[in-house]
């Protein structure tokens, strides 16, 4: 019998030329996505090269431990989901300049 769970946790990587900018914002820009995004989490990673390294490389993390302590894989996730939250990324103002409140 197949166990299958939704992907609840992402990984985000920024862009080169932004990686100092967001990491020095690193606890904002978790908490901002976490807000847009209520019941997944995120975190930034500084791996690379990822993905496209002019833009917000969006990596979902794809396993979780069942009940018997084996490992599953999840359900992968919507493209148009991880679009949203790449186009959320680039909305981010690391800087603290605007506000984002719902």
């Amino acid at each position: 019998m197949a166990i299958e769970q939704e992907v609840l946790e992402f990984i985000i990587v920024p862009p080169y030329a932004r990686r100092s900018e967001i990491f020095a914002a690193k606890e904002r820009m978790e908490a901002y996505l976490g807000n847009r995004f209520p019941g997944y989490s995120f975190r930034l990673a500084r791996l690379g090269p990822v993905g496209d390294d002019d833009d917000f490389c969006v990596l979902p993390i794809m396993n979780f431990l069942g009940d018997d302590g084996r490992s599953y894989m999840c359900a992968p996730p919507k493209l148009w989901f991880m679009a949203e939250i790449a186009a959320a990324c680039r909305e981010f103002d690391a800087a603290g300049r605007r506000s984002f409140a719902a």
